[in-house]
C-alpha cells in the first residue's frame, strides 16, 4: 500500500511539472485597437515554456507548447523567432490563414466552345 501511494504522489508531481509549464503570452493586443478589418488567421502572438535540465521534460514543455499554440490559432501556425532568458523559452509565432474550400457549385464551369 506504501508503494502505491508514493507512485501516485510521483505521477501527480510529474503530471503538475508537465501541465501549466507553457503559455500563451501575448495574443495581439486589445481588442479595442484592432482594426476593423482585422483577420483573426493572420494573428501574431508569443509562447513561453520553462526550461528544464532534464531534455525530456523540455521536449514535452515544447511539444505542449505547440499544441496551444496550434489550438490558439485553430490550425496551422508558423515561427517567427525564438529566444531563450535562461528560464523560459520565447516562441513568436504568426497563425496562417485557413485554407478555403469551394464546392463544386460555387466552381463556375465553362461551355465548350464550337470554333
Amino acid at each position: 500500500m506504501k508503494n502505491i501511494t508514493i507512485i501516485l504522489v510521483a505521477t501527480m508531481t510529474v503530471t503538475g511539472l508537465l501541465a501549466g509549464c507553457s503559455a500563451i503570452d501575448s495574443p495581439v493586443g486589445p481588442e479595442t485597437y484592432r482594426p476593423a478589418n482585422y483577420d483573426p488567421s493572420y494573428t501574431q502572438g508569443e509562447a513561453s515554456y520553462t526550461t528544464s535540465v532534464f531534455s525530456i521534460l523540455e521536449r514535452q514543455r515544447r511539444a505542449d507548447t505547440y499544441q496551444k499554440i496550434f489550438d490558439f490559432c485553430t490550425g496551422k501556425f508558423q515561427t517567427l523567432g525564438e529566444s531563450n532568458d535562461g528560464e523560459k523559452v520565447h516562441i513568436r509565432f504568426a497563425c496562417l490563414p485557413k485554407e478555403t474550400i469551394q464546392s463544386s457549385y460555387s466552381m463556375q464551369q465553362k461551355s465548350p466552345t464550337l470554333y
